[in-house]
């Protein structure tokens, strides 16, 4: 490699590492908040994904779960998700804002039980599709 093309590869390499920052700390002013177990152990601290998952979830789906039946590497992206879309709705209108506040309960929420899970708390459910029933011995049922 010529020195123009090293230089034009640091050139993108510190602004990429800039844009990156400045993502991060807008996207989540409050991400290193987590929930505490009082909240977490309350009426609405387990919450039901509702939602799609992650875009970078490559795992099976986790909709219609309660977020302490899910891993803790899901509850990590979810957050981030929540704290995402908490920014973007925080400079909105006051029915937006409104809506920021919860997704950044629920942000704390998914960080409250991913810490819960990698501490042995919490098992998370298996990672097999909810609903699904093994086979019993009795084959009486008829197809």
């Amino acid at each position: 490699m010529n020195d123009e093309t090293i230089a034009i590869l640091k050139s993108i390499d510190a602004s990429l590492k800039t844009l990156v920052s400045r993502a991060g700390s807008a996207a989540a002013p409050a991400g290193s908040a987590v929930a505490s177990d009082r909240d977490l152990d309350g009426q609405y601290g387990d919450p039901e994904i509702k939602a799609r998952d992650p875009r970078d979830w490559t795992g099976p789906s986790m909709m219609g779960r309660r977020f302490s039946q899910c891993p803790a590497e899901y509850l990590d992206m979810l957050a981030e998700r929540f704290d995402y879309f908490a920014g973007k709705n925080s400079a909105g209108t006051e029915e937006e804002q409104k809506k920021a506040k919860y997704q950044r309960l629920d942000a704390a929420r998914a960080r409250g039980w991913a810490a819960r899970i990698r501490a042995g708390k919490v098992q998370p459910a298996s990672v097999e599709t909810p609903g699904f029933v093994e086979a019993s011995d009795d084959d009486s049922v008829p197809f």
